[in-house]
């Protein structure tokens, strides 16, 4: 259960050991009154300190929510108040630890700060090795806990961005929170925190490495960045060799463990944002998803920001992501340098908690604490649909749909296998004059297939272009759900234009004359959803995982949704495009395709957006004919 941890405040008497308290003698009661500093009574302080430790509770609630939302492990979430803890959360491999120091108002910076803390932690829990493991063993025998400290910190957030896209708007804002702590002049000691971050303005991480340059020389400068480059990309346990060659090569620049930095090294120990680079307990994602997710990284522009040999050289420009707040302040004099990096991270700051997304996010959570309830989920059911009735031919074709299912789990019970080329002999069928090969004069016992039961998610394109369509995408979601609840599986369905909503929950059943029609309108983002329907399918213990997206074409931020498809379908997910854009359209790019057109084939890859399964569908019959495929064709494959 979430918890705060009181260190200090073991009990109320040390809550009031933090405050000067002044006793005052009235003369008319007889009576003696102490208040503190700011005049609170006795009375006063219980009440606070109750309040405090409520909203304490809370927001250890409500993260440990998230947390086990977006992973599906069991982790535990505390906040400590304690005065000796100096840094703001840390974690052991199964718990995250938040300081209390971080929660004095619930403002949006404090909630964005919490956010990215709580999901640094996170990507250490996911992915960091263990101090158990042989590399953890190698760590801890060579004193590098410091230099793994620092190497840990950008490889276990790539990670965590390429598993979970929507967290890396929270890291980066998390990143300018840590710095704007100083004056931008003193950032030349901040080079280990954000030189691997390359979601990072390319212009701020070269603004940081010159600094360095300038307070630690080129040669230190220089080697951390071509260890911390390198050691982020790595994929581990694979990577293990690798890694230690690289933390030896780190510790000759910061240290060993309970040794002073090195003469005309790097100093760490004022830096506290650095710890826990081996967690003790639990386990981090095996090495095929690391490979995977890394593999994500792969083919996609990552500026990397170089020490320059001269003092006086410019602040390196480029195209990187966010970099466009911060281009015009590259080319500023020295002596203005400073102060316009940090205004334009404050710019940037201000950017993102105009974020829509961020709004709502900081919005709900600041709410779910203040409830004292635990946090909701960041996709909200929809109010834009109306109930509607289905036509005959979809009633008709749900209706047949689900005989179709019911015949696929039966032809997957135990039985006899016919004509086929061993087993059981059969007489009768021996003595029928027109068999003559011996490939049909056996039976077989097949055991079936008990693998049967189906998680499946629905995504519904929405969009404005999806207008004239609204209603054969709304009952091809119903039809295909209505199918699946037959055999008892579980369909959750959302819709999706620039923001994702839902539809059904996976425990709504379908209603057999009655469909969710959704309204149209916005861009083509679901990029959401998505992750919504991998955290889902991920989760789910069932064998046959699906993932339907019906839709008329290309998306919003088709880079970063053709990613998660990919990791869905790396998974052992059944990922399924259903194209309802024009037929003539399609049938004229296949047939180019085909001829050898090179700008067809692309076009015809960018619809596909990497499903397994890609169909155009014109009516409702095609669409069953697709649902039928799909759920088939798994069936068979987890027989073979």
């Amino acid at each position: 259960m979430a918890k705060v941890i009181n260190s200090e405040l073991d009990d109320l008497s040390n809550y009031y050991g933090q405050y000067n308290f002044d006793t005052n003698y009235d003369e008319e009661t007889g009576e003696y009154t102490v208040t503190d500093k700011e005049g609170r009574s006795h009375s006063e302080l219980v009440t606070a300190y109750t309040e405090q430790m409520n909203r304490l509770n809370a927001v250890a609630s409500v993260y440990q929510r998230l947390d086990r939302i977006i992973t599906g492990e069991e982790i535990t979430v505390q906040v400590i108040t304690d005065k000796e803890m100096d840094t703001n959360a840390m974690n052991n491999g199964r718990e995250i630890v938040l300081n209390s120091t971080m929660i004095e108002q619930l403002d949006d910076n404090t909630i964005l700060s919490l956010h990215g803390v709580n999901y640094h932690e996170l990507a250490h829990i996911l992915f960091s090795p263990r101090m158990g493991s042989n590399l953890g063993i190698y760590i801890k025998q060579n004193k590098l806990g410091r230099a793994v400290m620092v190497l840990e910190e950008a490889r276990s957030e790539q990670l965590l961005m390429a598993r979970f896209p929507s967290t890396r708007i929270f890291l980066e804002a998390n990143s300018y929170q840590y710095l704007l702590q100083d004056s931008a002049s003193t950032w030349g000691s901040k080079v280990h925190v954000i030189i691997g971050r390359s979601h990072l303005p390319i212009e701020l991480r070269q603004y940081v490495v010159n600094l360095g340059v300038e307070k630690y020389g080129h040669e230190v400068i220089a080697e951390m960045v071509d260890v911390i480059n390198q050691y982020r990309n790595l994929v581990f346990p694979e990577d293990f060799d690798t890694a230690k060659t690289l933390l030896q090569r780190m510790a000759k620049i910061v240290g060993y463990d309970e040794e002073p930095t090195p003469d005309g090294g790097y100093d760490i120990d004022e830096d506290t944002n650095c710890h826990n680079g081996t967690p003790t307990k639990g386990r981090p994602a095996g090495g095929k998803e690391q490979k995977t997710l890394q593999g994500t990284q792969q083919g996609k522009p990552q500026e990397k920001a170089e020490p320059n040999t001269n003092k006086g050289d410019e602040v390196g420009t480029g195209t990187g992501e966010n970099s466009d707040s911060m281009q015009e302040d590259s080319k500023s004099d020295d002596s203005d340098r400073s102060a316009s990096i940090a205004e334009a991270l404050n710019k940037r700051m201000e950017e993102i908690k105009s974020d829509k997304i961020v709004e709502r996010e900081l919005k709900d959570t600041r709410k779910a604490v203040l409830d004292n309830d635990e946090i909701k989920e960041s996709i909200r059911n929809s109010t834009s649909y109306y109930d509607q009735e289905p036509d005959t031919d979809s009633i008709s074709t749900a209706r047949k749909f689900g005989q179709e299912l019911e015949r696929l789990v039966r032809n997957n019970d135990p039985a006899w296998n016919p004509r086929v080329s061993s087993g059981r002999l059969n007489i009768q069928r021996t003595m029928t004059p027109d068999v003559n090969a011996i490939s049909e004069m056996f039976d077989q016992w097949g055991i079936g297939n008990e693998a049967t039961d189906i998680e499946a998610v629905i995504l519904m394109d929405k969009s404005g272009s999806m207008g004239g369509q609204m209603r054969e995408v709304s009952q091809g979601a119903w039809i295909i759900k209505r199918g699946i609840e037959t055999i008892n599986g579980s369909v959750s369905v959302f819709s999706f234009n620039d923001d994702t909503e839902k539809i059904y929950d996976s425990s709504e059943m379908a209603k057999p004359r009655q469909f969710k029609y959704s309204n149209y309108g916005g861009g083509t983002n679901p990029l959401k959803g998505l992750i919504e329907s991998d955290r889902i399918l991920t989760a789910s213990k069932k064998s046959i995982k699906l993932c339907f997206v019906i839709t008329d074409g290309e998306w919003n931020r088709a880079g970063e949704s053709d990613g998660i498809i990919k990791m869905m379908n790396d998974k052992g997910f059944i990922t399924c495009v259903v194209f309802l854009g024009g037929a003539n359209e399609y049938r004229d790019l296949l047939a180019q395709s085909v001829g050898g057109i090179r700008e067809a084939t692309i076009a015809l890859k960018k619809l596909r957006h990497g499903a397994k399964i890609f169909h155009a569908v014109t009516n409702t019959k095609d669409l069953l004919k697709v649902a039928t495929e799909v759920v088939k064709s798994t069936l068979k494959e987890k027989v073979r």
